[in-house]
C-alpha cells in the first residue's frame, strides 16, 4: 500500500481540453525539490458522471515526468462539455508502491490563455529588464505564476474561465498581479535602495486588488459559442429571497 503522502504532484489550474484537438497531458511529482520519476503508471480519463472516456492505458515519461498524449480522436465533439472532468494518474514511483493522483479537467469549446508578454512590462517599466536574474532573458515564470493565480481566483468567485468571450478584460490584473510578484523578489533579494521594490510591489497588488473587484467581462454562459448580452461580473450579486424592507419613522416610532 502507498503510504508516503508526501509526494507532491503540481497541480495548479485544472487543465482544459478541447474537443477534436489533441493535448498533451502530464503530471510533474516532486519530493524535496527535485522531480520524482515514475518507473511506470497508467492514465485514465473520466468525464462528468464517473464513465471512461479514456480507459487506464500506460503513460510514457518524458523529461521525468509522467506524460500521456491524447489525440483528436479521444475528445470526439459528441463529448458534453463540462467542467467536472478528472484525470486519473496511477504511478509507480521509486519506493515500489503505486499512488494514485486526480487532476481536476475541463472539456470546452476553446480554452483561454495568457493575455501579458514581456513586451507588456517593458511598456509600464521601461528598463524592468535590469531586475531580471542572473542568466535570465524573460519574467516568463513570473507571467506564469500570475496567470495561474488570476485564474483561480476567477474560479474562486464562481465564474468558468474559458467561457470568458473577453480575455483582454484580465489585462490590467494580469499585468499588475505579474509585477507585484517581479517587485516583491527583487525586494526580498536586496535589490534596490530603501523601500523602493517594496513600495511598488504593495502598489501593483493594490491595484490588482481594486481592479479585481471591479473586474467584468463578456462571458458564454449558455456554452453555446455565443457571447452574452450582458456583461458579467468576477464578483456576484448575492439576491435575497425576499425584497428589502423599506422603514420610514414617524414621530420617533419606525413603521
Amino acid at each position: 500500500m502507498a503510504t508516503n503522502r508526501f509526494n507532491a504532484p503540481r497541480i495548479r489550474i485544472p487543465d482544459v481540453l478541447e474537443r477534436g484537438k489533441a493535448f498533451n497531458a502530464e503530471l510533474p511529482v516532486y519530493r524535496s525539490g527535485s522531480l520524482v520519476v515514475p518507473s511506470a503508471g497508467t492514465f485514465e480519463l473520466l468525464d462528468e458522471n464517473g464513465d471512461s472516456i479514456v480507459a487506464q492505458t500506460a503513460i510514457t515519461v518524458v523529461s521525468s515526468i509522467a506524460t500521456y498524449s491524447l489525440n483528436a480522436l479521444d475528445l470526439p465533439i459528441t463529448l458534453e462539455l463540462s467542467d467536472n472532468y478528472m484525470q486519473i494518474w496511477r504511478l509507480v514511483l521509486p519506493d515500489s508502491e503505486t499512488y494514485e493522483y486526480r487532476r481536476p479537467t475541463a472539456l470546452a469549446r476553446c480554452a483561454l490563455y495568457p493575455v501579458i508578454s514581456d513586451l507588456d512590462l517593458e511598456g509600464e517599466y521601461s528598463s524592468i529588464d535590469h531586475l531580471l536574474g542572473a542568466g535570465s532573458t524573460s519574467f516568463q515564470s513570473k507571467i506564469d505564476e500570475a496567470w495561474v493565480r488570476v485564474i483561480q481566483k476567477v474560479r474562486d468567485m464562481g465564474s468558468l474561465p474559458y467561457l470568458i468571450m473577453s480575455p483582454q478584460s484580465l489585462r490590467s490584473v494580469h499585468l499588475n498581479l505579474t509585477l507585484y510578484l517581479i517587485f516583491k523578489d527583487a525586494s526580498s533579494v536586496g535589490m534596490g535602495q530603501d523601500s523602493t521594490y517594496m513600495d511598488h510591489a504593495r502598489e501593483h497588488r493594490d491595484l490588482f486588488n481594486s481592479e479585481f473587484k471591479s473586474l467584468n467581462f463578456k462571458y458564454d454562459v449558455e456554452q453555446d459559442g455565443i457571447t452574452d448580452t450582458k456583461k458579467r461580473t468576477v464578483t456576484p450579486v448575492i439576491w435575497t429571497n425576499r425584497p428589502p424592507r423599506h422603514t420610514r419613522r414617524i414621530n420617533g416610532f419606525t413603521r
